[in-house]
């Protein structure tokens, strides 16, 4: 990683000097060959990830994660694409070193699905961008300079001293945006690993579970009442009180938990 002072930048693969045109972003070191991306302060190297997944498998990776647990039932049959882009994302790749190696992600240009930033990518998955082999046109062009990304990931608590490497990191995604009950939505899929990025998405109702929960907790201290009353009724001595008590609350609450099961496994399938 280099300052930029000059109209020479020095490759960060091979230490290689090259000239750059002015307002010149990306350029290909004559050298190595590598790939180099030039904000107004700092040379790094350019990276990308390549697609695995083609448009189809990558809708398949996103209605299966519309019929997860955590989303309204049947998202999966009901939403319907209103519209697919594909693109290649760019993310600041920081790696520090030092007693706790870690990987972090900082989006290299504005994005509505701050998820992304949990995405985790194996170093081996990237390779040194190449313009022959890429369209050019897919590409988002990075609006975010290093140093306002270096300065997000210092307030979140690392430490940019152990920084190792820096590289920006050009990741492919298939954007599905989808209607469902008059509202649209948007959910990214990684085309790399097939993973589902969401911000928002239409959610199962707590309402249900909530009173059901409520029922229960009402159901089960009235039972706890009746128990002790029915020992205190039947039992002759304050020994006798107790351990029939418990009895009684024992087979009472193994009576109750028949319909709570039927009951929430009803609402399960319903919601």
């Amino acid at each position: 990683m280099e300052n930029l002072a000059t109209s020479v930048i020095v490759c960060p693969q091979c230490a290689g000097e090259n000239e750059i045109k002015a307002d010149e972003k990306f350029i290909e070191c004559q050298f190595c060959g590598s790939a180099i991306y030039v904000d107004k302060s700092k040379v790094v190297t350019h990276y990308v990830v390549k697609s695995n997944f083609s448009k189809d498998t990558a809708e398949g990776n996103l209605r299966r994660w519309m019929a997860g647990n955590f989303q309204v039932k049947n998202l999966d049959r009901l939403a319907q694409i209103q519209d697919v882009q594909y693109y290649y994302f760019p993310m600041w790749y920081f790696k520090t070193d030092g007693a706790s190696e870690a990987i972090y992600f900082q989006p290299a240009t504005s994005t509505a699905i701050s998820e992304i930033k949990k995405i985790s990518i194996p170093a081996g998955n990237m390779i040194i961008y190449n313009s022959k082999e890429f369209n050019e046109n897919e590409f988002l062009t990075p609006d975010v300079a290093y140093d306002s990304a270096a300065n997000w990931l210092s307030q979140s608590g690392v430490d940019m001293q152990n920084l190792e490497l820096a590289s920006l990191v050009h990741i492919p995604f298939y954007q599905f945006k989808y209607l469902y009950e008059g509202q649209v939505y948007t959910a990214l899929v990684e085309a790399s690993s097939g993973r589902v990025y969401a911000n928002l998405w239409p959610a199962k109702s707590e309402a249900p579970y909530r009173i059901m929960f409520t029922l229960s907790i009402i159901l089960f201290f009235v039972i706890s009442v009746l128990a002790f009353i029915a020992g205190g009724v039947l039992s002759g001595s304050k020994s006798e009180f107790v351990a029939e008590a418990i009895v009684f609350k024992i087979i009472l609450y193994a009576l109750a938990s028949v319909p709570l099961v039927v009951i929430a496994y009803m609402i399960a399938k319903k919601v």
